[in-house]
């Protein structure tokens, strides 16, 4: 789907739901370091978000669907992988 959902473990906490992009999200990645997180989508787009579904940043629309995002182990850089 076109939403990001952030479900507690505790079952009487309340789950977080956005809708994150204009076409299918196609990865996620949450940083436990800075508490961000970042997604990918077939809208050719990858975005950052704090951890209440703020959005921090998109970028401009690439040539291919965003297929993988992965954060740093520190949280400073992030990798955005394509699918041609």
């Amino acid at each position: 789907g076109k939403e990001v959902i952030i479900k507690p473990l505790q079952p009487q906490a309340k789950q977080v739901m956005w809708k994150a992009h204009d076409a299918t999200v196609m990865a996620v990645d949450w940083n436990s370091v800075n508490n961000l997180i970042v997604t990918g989508g077939e809208d050719r787009k990858y975005k950052v978000w704090d951890s209440f579904g703020r959005n921090l940043y998109v970028s401009k629309a690439l040539e291919f669907t965003v297929t993988s995002v992965a954060w740093s182990w520190n949280g400073e850089l992030f990798a955005v992988g394509l699918y041609n």
